[in-house]
C-alpha cells in the first residue's frame, strides 16, 4: 500500500482501462484523488489500484472470515482395540463407533498388536471385517486396513 510498493513501475487498473506508469506517478494520482495505491497482486510490473485502503482492509477480512465460515472441519474419533477383546467389550465398542457415525463424525477403528501378536494380523484383520460389517448400515464409504506399525487401523465415514 502506498510507500511500501518498491518497484520503479505499476500496472495501474483504473476506469479507463491498465496502464503502466512510474510508482510515483501513481502514488501522486492516489494522493490527488484522496485515496490510497494497493498492490493487488505480485507480476512484472505489479497490479495496482486505487482504492480506499481501509474498505479494501475490511474487505479482505469480511473475505476471509466468510471462507472461514463456509469451512466444515471434520473431527475423526478414534475406537482402539486389541485381538483378544472379548463379545462385550466388542459390542461396546460398536455401540460408541454408532453414535459417532450418527453425530457426523469420521471414526479410526484400530487394532493394537503387542509383543508377537503381530504374527496373527489377520485376527486383527478380521476383527476390522467384523467390526465394518456391524456398522456397515451407517457407513457410506471405508478406507482399506492399513498396517503402521504395530496398529491395524481403517476409516470409517458417515
Amino acid at each position: 500500500m502506498n510507500e511500501a510498493i518498491l518497484s520503479k513501475e505499476v500496472r495501474l487498473v483504473s476506469e479507463s482501462g491498465q496502464q503502466v506508469l512510474p510508482t510515483v506517478q501513481a502514488l501522486q494520482m492516489a494522493i490527488e484523488m484522496g485515496l490510497d495505491l494497493i498492490q493487488i497482486s505480485e507480476s512484472d510490473p505489479p497490479v495496482c489500484k486505487i482504492l480506499d485502503g481501509g474498505k479494501y482492509k475490511f474487505e479482505l477480512q469480511k473475505k476471509e472470515k466468510q471462507s472461514k465460515q463456509n469451512q466444515r472441519t471434520i473431527e475423526t474419533k478414534e475406537i482402539r482395540m486389541t485381538i483378544t477383546i472379548d463379545e462385550n467389550d466388542f459390542q461396546t465398542k460398536i455401540k460408541s463407533a454408532i453414535a459417532f457415525l450418527t453425530k457426523g463424525f469420521h471414526v479410526k477403528v484400530s487394532v493394537r498388536f503387542r509383543g508377537r501378536e503381530i504374527t496373527h494380523s489377520k485376527l486383527g484383520e478380521e476383527l476390522l471385517d467384523n467390526f465394518c460389517e456391524e456398522v456397515s448400515h451407517l457407513v457410506n464409504s471405508r478406507s482399506n486396513p492399513t498396517l503402521q506399525g504395530r496398529m491395524l487401523s481403517i476409516l470409517l465415514k458417515p
